[in-house]
């Protein structure tokens, strides 16, 4: 246990948090949960700077763009929402799903945000008007977790992890050998590698994106229901009960960060390397020091 990382209990939440990101600039935190708010946090000092009564439905995922000029959210509600980060005031909303929008995804330039759903389909706009530009159906039921690298691959998780070329849709590999599906997915800040957390099944998976090949799995005693990884690629950060960090090579488990009451749904870590930030069904986000 790793009590002397703890830097600050975020509380206002009114029920579970689900989402959570950092703004590329490290300055702020965006948290979105179960009692269909956001909530806009100063870092590291943890006051909370905004709360927006969002959706019309928990918030099941957000992500700034590349550039931290603006914010993406998605609900339950089916509804996709962009926020200018200056004034949380709304910048544009997007329609066309038929069911609860689960995962958000940026290209590296911030110029499409790829969102992923129960209905089953990827749908890519254009940012920032969000403009549908496509909708690809991968035929993985629920989509449950999406990430875009700087190398245009899109990698979408279901019941099978797939790897698509970004601009068309066009697979380029999947794997099913999943009991429970892919619950989360991150690429490291190159691009060239992908973890994947595989919830229930209690592991996650490193994945060489320029190879399209699983390089190393790792499997842990508690569930592993989010994933990311450091700045610098070397290791992992997962939640489950408790928030762990990893070396990627070796899978040796470097860090536990226990403190959370209720499990961790979302993990991130700060664009310097120096905190990690995890949202829990137990009504906070907790800061700690990497």
């Amino acid at each position: 246990m790793n009590e002397t990382a703890l830097i600050k209990t975020l509380t206002g939440h009114k029920d579970g948090v689900l989402t959570l990101a950092f703004s590329p600039c490290g300055k702020f935190l965006v948290t979105g949960g179960k009692d269909n708010t956001i909530r806009l946090w100063s870092v590291p000092d943890g006051i909370e700077i905004q709360t927006i009564q969002a959706h019309a439905g928990d918030v099941r995922a957000v992500t700034f763009d590349h550039d931290g000029g603006f914010f993406a959210s998605s609900s339950w509600d089916k509804a996709i929402k962009l926020w200018r980060t200056s004034d949380c005031s709304t910048l544009a909303t997007a329609s066309g799903h038929a069911s609860a929008v689960n995962c958000l995804a940026f290209s590296a330039d911030g110029k499409l945000l790829f969102s992923g759903s129960d209905d089953t389909t990827i749908k890519m706009f254009s940012c920032p008007k969000c403009g549908l530009e496509n909708t690809f159906t991968p035929q993985i039921g629920d989509i449950k977790a999406l990430a875009v690298s700087p190398l245009g691959i899109l990698a979408a998780g279901g019941v099978e992890l797939q790897f698509l070329e970004a601009a068309t849709g066009r697979l380029l590999k999947d794997n099913d050998s999943y009991v429970y599906g892919i619950h989360s997915l991150a690429f490291s800040q190159e691009g060239k590698t992908l973890a994947a957390a595989t919830g229930m099944e209690k592991r996650f998976e490193i994945w060489d994106a320029e190879k399209l090949e699983m390089t190393g799995s790792v499997t842990d005693s508690d569930w592993v229901n989010c994933v990311t990884f450091t700045p610098d690629g070397k290791q992992a950060v997962t939640g489950g009960m408790a928030a762990k960090v990893w070396d990627c090579v070796s899978g040796t488990c470097l860090k536990t960060f226990e403190g959370h009451a209720d499990e961790i749904y979302s993990v991130d870590v700060s664009p310097d390397g120096k905190y990690i930030a995890s949202a829990s069904n137990d009504e906070t986000i907790k800061l700690w020091t990497l």
